[in-house]
């Protein structure tokens, strides 16, 4: 039996013995060369998948940029549309406050041309009234400049008071004229 063992171990070592060094260099070679070439297109297959992540990635920066700029855009109308309003608003404000104030004036100038054919004393005490008056106009010139800057909110507010004082002014030319 220990022939047939020696016999067995011989043949096996001279079947895997059979390669020539030439041949099994040339197995190695080739064994490289198929795992160089896997190696290959495991590394391009990860290139393409990198680029199209890249390509999304910037596909969809691209498309959060449009939407931030559109988004600005119509925050940017918007802004433009109160600003607007807000303008007209003032306008306006300046526009029917300075017509109260225009009135006054004219009363004013009425009153003083009145008053021109008055005796001396009724005119001095013309004056010394008319001088509280147009101290109170020009306070209302002030408190228009001041009405002009308020929120909306706040105008109509002020609007009324301004009214009410304008009013009482007015009575109070009225008083005066009929006092002289």
């Amino acid at each position: 039996m220990l022939v047939i063992g020696a016999v067995v171990s011989s043949s096996v070592a001279g079947y895997a013995c059979q390669n020539t060094p030439p041949e099994a260099r040339n197995a190695g070679v080739e064994a490289q060369r198929e795992a160089d070439k896997k190696i290959g297109e495991a590394n391009k297959q990860a290139i393409e998948k990198v680029t199209q992540a890249n390509r999304e990635g910037a596909a969809a920066t691209d498309e959060g940029h449009k939407a931030a700029m559109a988004a600005q855009a119509e925050a940017n109308e918007k802004i433009r549309e109160t600003n607007r309003v807000v303008a007209s608003e003032r306008d306006e404000t300046r526009s029917w406050g300075q017509k109260e104030l225009d009135s006054i004036d004219g009363m004013i100038d009425t009153a003083t041309t009145h008053v021109q054919t008055a005796t001396p004393k009724a005119k001095a005490l013309f004056n010394a009234a008319i001088a509280g008056v147009r101290q109170q106009r020009d306070a209302l010139h002030t408190e228009l400049a001041a009405l002009e800057t308020r929120a909306s909110e706040k105008l109509v507010q002020s609007k009324t008071q301004f009214s009410e004082r304008v009013d009482r002014i007015k009575l109070d030319i009225r008083n005066i004229e009929k006092s002289n």
